[in-house]
């Protein structure tokens, strides 16, 4: 006779929290090179009896609510890679997915048959529905950056039977934010005000790109009131705000730059009516870099100082070439003197005194009267005899 289970001889109670601890998204969640996150779940509670089985799935089941999305193109280096939206399961291990509490099938019914008149085969991943929004976010970015997109999609929302209305607005408010479809079903027991509520949220345009550059300068005038009262991490989070705001999302290290077509247009109206918006925005990414990095060197941390004044710097040089002559006629240039001088001086610190001289050049041609760069300059020149 087999001996009886030591995990059954515990409370009820303390194995459902063994069962939360080993089956939880957080338990679950593994973040993979370049910051990509999966979820690996491991289940092999399930294959211990048949009564663990049953606690076990009957919280897993709990904890974990599954959304099925369904796609006409290759979606998962796209969805998973660009824009780090958490997947737990692809091809054919999605397919396998019957228990989600929401379908999402997204199609182009003009692209809908191959050209030998057969089905085009669709791509399929599994989410957890705490990462709809993520996924909206991402559909989002993607419309603003691909203009024309979503008059050519259909979205069609199908839900499973006995969803709370709670539940159902957690599911259905994310695609608020995805704007211009060309058709949006909405299928299953949906309550009629959670379905009314997305339509609305849906038929509300984007932001012109002249609200957005506003509102991206009100963060940055606040991120420089924090900085001069030497509150500079609170300075550095409201920079990361501004970027946010005129589509340019920081995680981390990692900087996204999305919507870049959306810009290309005159502004209409407000503070900066009859400027190039993409120029506009240019010349306010060049701003909050040399003040986040202002903020860095407040905080002593040069690492992120070179890491973050590098990019930039490497951006420019790609594009031009390390070219003696610097941007004069900028409107920003000012502000990119700061930048190579703040990155020169992290160089400094770090013990790279020739890349901080080459950096600190730079900077004096862009900041010729500048005393403090002068000084700088000087302290790491090369000394003869």
């Amino acid at each position: 006779m087999a001996s009886p289970s030591r995990l059954l001889s515990l409370p009820l109670e303390i194995r459902e929290q063994i069962y939360t601890h080993l089956l939880s998204p957080a338990s679950a969640r593994r973040v993979l090179h370049d910051d990509y996150i999966r979820y690996r779940y491991s289940l092999t509670v399930f294959r211990t009896n048949h009564q663990i089985h049953n606690e076990a799935k009957a919280v897993f089941h709990r904890l974990n609510a599954f959304v099925l999305v369904e796609t006409p193109w290759e979606a998962e280096t796209h969805v998973a890679h660009e824009h780090r939206v958490p997947i737990v399961a692809s091809g054919a291990r999605a397919a396998k997915c019957k228990d989600a509490v929401l379908s999402i099938r997204i199609d182009a019914p003009q692209f809908a048959e191959s050209g030998d008149g057969e089905a085009v085969e669709t791509c399929k991943l599994v989410l957890l529905a705490g990462d709809i929004g993520a996924f909206a976010r991402m559909w989002f970015y993607s419309d603003l950056s691909y203009p024309g997109l979503n008059e050519r999609l259909r979205l069609t929302l199908r839900l499973k039977k006995g969803v709370v209305k709670r539940v159902q607005e957690k599911l259905l408010e994310p695609f608020g934010m995805v704007k211009g479809l060309m058709e949006t079903r909405v299928l299953g027991d949906w309550d009629g005000d959670v379905e009314r509520a997305l339509r609305a949220a849906m038929a509300v345009p984007h932001s012109p790109p002249e609200t957005c550059l506003e509102e991206a300068t009100k963060l940055k005038d606040a991120g420089n009131a924090a900085l001069q009262a030497q509150r500079y991490e609170e300075a550095i989070q409201l920079y990361e705000q501004a970027f946010t705001a005129m589509h340019i999302v920081v995680e981390g290290r990692r900087r996204a730059i999305w919507a870049g077509p959306y810009f290309e247009q005159e502004i209409q109206g407000g503070t900066f009516a009859g400027q190039y918006a993409q120029m506009v925005r240019l010349i306010l990414r060049v701003k909050l870099v040399a003040n986040t990095l202002l903020a860095y060197l407040k905080l002593e941390d040069w690492e992120e100082v070179k890491f973050w004044g590098m990019r930039s710097i490497n951006l420019m040089e790609d594009h031009r070439g390390e070219v003696a002559e610097p941007m004069l006629e900028f409107a920003a240039a000012k502000e990119l003197g700061k930048i190579y001088y703040r990155t020169g001086v992290a160089w400094k610190m770090l013990g790279d005194e020739a890349e901080a001289r080459r950096l600190l050049r730079i900077a004096a041609l862009y900041l010729p009267n500048d005393e403090i760069v002068r000084k700088e300059l000087a302290s790491v020149a090369l000394k003869i005899g």
